[in-house]
This record gives structure tokens, C-alpha cells and sequence, in this order.
């Protein structure tokens, strides 16, 4: 008998992207990668676009999430990745799951690793490709990508494309 144990959701799904609209006070050049970001200012998504966001985001959570919820956005922004930009290793601390929104997109460049991917590493040093230590979903533009929080991850170099991301608190009512 084989049992996958300790699974991490990752939800996907379809998205209309034009129906997601953000008053950005502007870009800066943001983190390690300098990619161009909005992460660093006050933005603000309207109404109609967070209704339209939450019940996306029900419907991809509606089987794990079969309870009430109050769902919050604690941040949300756009980058805008110029060729050859890229982000490095990160997590999103003080929230419970995060998003990404990919706008337009070749293809998707977001890397996932395994939470214990230095522990495997340090005992099996790669020899065993079963024990796979990163995902890379394949999603494309009008889509978008759903995840806890705590899961380093990291967008690899990129062509000319936009995302959206953003951040979750999820209360049990």
C-alpha cells in the first residue's frame, strides 16, 4: 500500500482577468530581481472586482472549504516582468493563502518547492527523482493559481508578461 501523506492544495483555475481591476499609485523596480512592481504601494481592487475575485476563489476552495468562511485580502498588486526577469526564493508571511493571477503570460515561469525539500536533500542528495522537490504548474494567461502562504517559491526568468498577486486571510465563521 502506498499513502501520500502531509498533501499540499493547490487549487487552478479559470479566470477573466479584464473583470480584475486595481488602482496601482504606481511601479517600482521591487526585491532582489528589481522586477517591476506595484508590492511596495497602497493599492486598492474595486468592488465589483473583489466580489467577482472572492467567488472565483470559493469555487476553486468549495471541496476543501465546505464550512463558512469570511475571506479577507490582505494585499494585492501587479508585476510587470520585462525579459530576463525573474524572483527569487520567498514566502508570503502573516497570510493564509496567496494568488496568483496570470494576466498575460507565455507560459507560467512560478516554480513551487516541497516544504521539506533541504531535509530530502540532505539525506538522499538527489538520488531518488521520485522524491520531487519542485512543481512547475502549467498555467497560461486568464488563469489563476491558488496556495498556502507558507510555500517557497520563486517565478524562474521570464518573457515580457503581467500578473496579478495577492494575499488571504480565511476566518472559519
Amino acid at each position: 500500500m502506498k499513502l501520500n501523506i502531509f498533501p499540499i492544495p493547490i487549487y487552478i483555475g479559470n479566470i477573466e482577468t479584464d473583470k480584475i481591476i486595481i488602482s496601482n499609485k504606481g511601479f517600482e523596480k521591487t526585491w532582489l530581481s528589481e522586477t517591476e512592481s506595484s508590492h511596495n504601494f497602497l493599492n486598492k481592487i474595486e468592488d465589483s472586482s473583489w466580489a467577482y475575485l472572492q467567488t472565483i476563489i470559493a469555487d476553486l476552495l468549495k471541496e476543501d472549504f465546505n464550512f463558512s468562511y469570511e475571506l479577507t485580502l490582505k494585499s494585492i498588486w501587479e508585476n510587470q516582468y520585462k525579459a530576463s526577469d525573474f524572483q527569487e526564493n520567498h514566502i508570503h508571511t502573516g497570510s493564509h493563502f496567496s494568488f496568483i493571477i496570470y494576466k498575460e503570460i507565455e507560459k507560467s515561469n512560478t516554480v513551487f518547492f516541497r516544504p521539506d525539500k533541504n531535509l530530502f536533500d540532505s539525506f538522499y542528495d538527489g538520488k531518488f527523482n521520485q522524491f520531487d522537490n519542485k512543481f512547475i504548474p502549467e498555467c497560461r494567461s486568464n488563469q489563476i493559481i491558488i496556495f498556502p502562504s507558507c510555500i517557497e517559491h520563486m517565478v524562474l526568468s521570464n518573457t515580457i508578461s503581467k500578473t496579478i498577486a495577492g494575499n488571504l486571510i480565511i476566518k472559519r465563521i
